[in-house]
């Protein structure tokens, strides 16, 4: 079996989102590498945990992700985001909240990637009993611009005002927890966690699939 897939994949053309050896969407030793390893990369305003730096291998497969269409990575990278989760030790039940993609990246990116890979992360956890659902508790205000570049400061003033609440979203009783793909300087994570606050909403953490090396992450 593995022969004929490998013998398929040269025939199609399709390179590993990886390394750029020849496989459908990740070679076996990419595979391997994306083990999650979850770590606390911030302890403000909430404590954030991702599954791995945004380096190398997983670098390469979340700018594949991101920018260049591979949404069959879906899956592996929903599953990166639900290691992060359990990381939180959150109670009997959770409710994941993504952060919001900007109508510009919607369209670049082709949907919601940060709201499918939520889905698929609670799906994960509830094949490990953890009860999960995705609740889009959070909207876009205004259009932000570009964030890459920014430095912390200039990506809080950013931010600022950018998110809001969703009208007639119920968060219920169960542990809160912020989700999206990459951690950087933490602005983000900390608009969102700073307007379900102001709705009386407690967020037990954020959950991110990847962060920037230390000591930017370290910093977040």
């Amino acid at each position: 079996m593995d022969s004929w897939l490998a013998a398929a994949d040269l025939a199609l053309g399709a390179a590993c989102a990886g390394c750029g050896r020849v496989a459908l969407d990740l070679c076996p030793r990419c595979r391997a590498a994306l083990r999650p390893h979850p770590r606390l990369v911030a302890r403000a305003p909430v404590p954030v945990v991702a599954s791995g730096e945004h380096d190398g291998v997983l670098r390469e497969v979340v700018l594949a992700w991101k920018r260049r269409g591979h949404t069959r990575l879906t899956p592996v990278l929903g599953t990166l985001l639900a290691a992060s989760v359990c990381a939180l030790d959150p109670g009997e039940c959770v409710v994941l909240v993504p952060v919001p993609t900007t109508r510009r990246s919607r369209r670049r990116r082709g949907g919601d990637l940060v709201g499918q890979a939520a889905g698929h992360a609670a799906k994960v956890l509830a094949d490990v009993g953890l009860p999960a659902m995705v609740v889009p508790a959070l909207a876009i205000e205004r259009q932000p611009r570009d964030q890459v570049g920014l430095g912390a400061r200039e990506r809080r003033a950013n931010l600022d005002g950018a998110l809001r609440r969703s009208p007639r979203v119920v968060l219920g009783t169960a542990d809160v927890v912020l989700v999206d793909d990459v951690v950087t300087t933490g602005a983000t994570l900390a608009e969102a966690v700073r307007v379900l606050a102001a709705g009386g909403t407690s967020v037990l953490g954020a959950a991110v699939v990847a962060a920037r090396p230390a000591p930017t992450a370290a910093r977040s």
